[in-house]
């Protein structure tokens, strides 16, 4: 009687419900921690490639829409939204991640002074300001001109720095990351 009891009351179903929401998060960081970067670095890769594309395609469609030709340029705008679109996806996967780091392992630089905890905390603290930065900007950006109609140059000098620093930053982490791997593995 008392098996059934332990097993069945509702403490135990309060009990199932509260680890269960620690377990995802627990498996949310756990996946992030180990195969993040390889998602960061892929989706970084696409950005750049998609900005490098774009350049051109909106140069060529800017001087083809003084001729009346809009067509060039409207596909040079659809380029840059999604790559907007896909920074935006990885600056949001990175701020949750930070604050699922923060959850389990507390406040940067204040762990162990080694070199690598150090380099690992100062790229992770780049990359978090870089899509906080990103994300912040561009709703301050829409606000305004939804409500004033324009939208100061350094604001958006910042977001375009911010736009082009994520990618970047995240690069030079795989990059950091696989020389780990090759100094590790001889």
């Amino acid at each position: 009687m008392t098996d059934d009891a332990s097993t069945g009351g509702p403490s135990s179903e309060v009990d199932r419900a509260t680890s269960h929401s620690d377990t995802y998060s627990d498996r949310a960081y756990t996946w992030l921690s180990r195969n993040g970067i390889y998602v960061w670095a892929g989706i970084s890769v696409v950005a750049i490639a998609l900005a490098a594309l774009a350049v051109p395609i909106l140069a060529f469609g800017s001087l083809a829409a003084i001729g009346g030709e809009g067509s060039i340029l409207a596909g040079g705008t659809a380029i840059v939204l999604f790559c907007t679109v896909l920074l935006l996806g990885l600056a949001v996967v990175l701020l949750s991640y930070a604050y699922l780091e923060v959850d389990r392992r507390g406040i940067p630089f204040v762990g162990d002074r080694s070199t690598r905890t150090l380099a690992y905390d100062s790229i992770r603290t780049i990359e978090t300001v870089a899509a906080g930065t990103f994300i912040g900007g561009l709703l301050t950006m829409v606000g305004l001109a939804v409500s004033v109609g324009n939208v100061p140059t350094i604001l958006s000098v910042t977001v375009l720095a911010a736009a082009i620093g994520l990618p970047v930053t995240v690069l030079v982490h795989a990059a950091g990351r696989f020389v780990l791997f090759v100094v590790d593995a001889s």
